[in-house]
């Protein structure tokens, strides 16, 4: 079974895919958490202080090259009969019919987990974390990176509705 959560920055998604990995006995892939060990190390100095274009164009092309080695695994596991949880690539709707796609062709159930809450707590919790560096750390945001966000993801519309959890945080 491949679930995949999705929902706005700092709204509460690894924290829920790693319970819900926890509780289905399910492997968790994190795309922050494989950007973060793979690529940020190696980041031009002072990329976070560069217009969202810049950030973004350097992230685009790290990010779809995790997406490529995660399913690689995913694959595996699945055709192992192990479950999986997908934290990222599900900031639209494109995005999500692609894992749904994956999921048809790997002959696997397939759940969709929508995390939300206000833009007020999702803001508060995000730079928290940037000062914290807890267990959901993986990459700094910074203030220009939140707003990006806020209108870059697309929340599920329509007959998504008809599959999805929805969770409040």
């Amino acid at each position: 079974m491949i679930h995949l959560v999705c929902g706005p920055i700092g709204a509460g998604k690894t924290t829920y895919a790693k319970q819900l990995a926890k509780e289905q006995n399910a492997i968790c892939f994190s795309e922050d958490e494989w950007l973060a060990k793979l690529f940020v190390p190696d980041a031009p100095e002072g990329l976070l202080q560069e217009p969202m274009q810049v950030v973004g164009a350097w992230a685009k092309e790290k990010y779809l090259r995790c997406r490529g080695q995660i399913w690689l695994v995913c694959q595996q596991l699945l055709d192992n009969g192990i479950s999986i949880v997908l934290d990222g690539a599900a900031a639209n709707k494109e995005q999500r019919d692609t894992i749904r796609k994956k999921a048809k062709d790997s002959n696997v159930e397939f759940k969709l987990h929508y995390v939300t809450s206000s833009v007020e707590l999702r803001h508060k919790r995000v730079f928290e974390r940037n000062e914290e560096q807890g267990e959901t750390y993986s990459l700094e945001v910074t203030p220009a990176m939140f707003e990006h966000t806020e209108h870059f993801f697309e929340p599920p519309v329509g007959n998504e509705l008809n599959e999805v959890k929805i969770i409040e945080t």
